[in-house]
């Protein structure tokens, strides 16, 4: 069990790296909101990788088959999702002032439109998440080769290991976010907004770039169906010459 849990700890810090626009809008978030804001940020992700861990553990191959075969589409939604989040700002530009700055007075209060302004933080990042297929593929490729599939770990020791993942990727919000916290109260006014327009230029990027790699998959994907109907021409019309019959 305990072995388990470790291996999904170590798994969890594999692929739970905050790397690219999931850590730049979880920093904006810290940046802007504090840092329940940017752990609520970081959950969304973390969670993510606990379903995609479950997924790979427990040998659902039929939507294993179906993100595959649907990977495009998901990674235009990702991608325009990031593209909204990361432009809404500037869009908004007065709106988020005034939210900035009544930050803390909703947190003091405890009202509702703090609890929405979490649960926005936790959907963000989940869906953002949920929507990269890269990350299942990652999963299957890693408990392919730790020998982790279906059917060479017990029931019993499943769920170790997925508490193990989400663990794993947990720790490295925290450090985030809390290394990230320290700087906030240093930082001046227009340091952080310098940040933040830094941060969502980043976002959006990232955005354009998953969005723009889903046309590639495209190509690609067209480019097989294409050699593989002109392989089966090929041999259709070699079949058919009496040289290539006889010889």
């Amino acid at each position: 069990m305990l072995t388990n849990l470790f291996k999904g700890i170590l798994i969890g810090l594999i692929t739970g790296m905050p790397l690219g626009p999931i850590g730049a809008l979880c920093l904006k978030n810290t940046l802007t909101f504090g840092r329940r804001y940017g752990l609520i940020s970081g959950l969304g992700s973390a969670f993510t990788d606990s379903i995609y861990a479950y997924l790979a553990v427990m040998g659902f191959m039929l939507i294993e088959r179906f993100i595959v075969l649907h990977e495009e589409y998901l990674r235009i939604l990702g991608g325009l999702i990031l593209i909204c989040f990361g432009a809404y700002p500037f869009v908004h530009k007065k709106q988020n002032s005034v939210l900035n700055k009544n930050i803390e007075e909703i947190n003091e209060k405890n009202t509702s439109a703090y609890h929405h302004l979490l649960f926005r933080a936790f959907t963000s990042t989940f869906l953002i998440s949920l929507a990269n297929p890269t990350t299942i593929f990652a999963f299957i490729v890693i408990f392919t080769g730790l020998h982790l599939s279906n059917l060479k770990i017990s029931p019993m020791n499943k769920p170790f290991l997925i508490l193990g993942v989400f663990t794993g990727s947990m720790v490295w919000w925290f450090v985030l976010v809390f290394t990230a916290g320290k700087f906030t109260t240093k930082l001046k006014m227009k340091n952080k907004s310098l940040i933040n327009r830094i941060l969502n230029s980043v976002i959006i990027l990232g955005g354009v770039v998953i969005f723009l790699s889903a046309f590639n998959h495209f190509s690609l994907r067209k480019l097989t169906l294409l050699n593989s109907k002109l392989l089966k021409l090929f041999f259709n019309i070699k079949s058919r010459i009496p040289f290539y019959k006889y010889k």
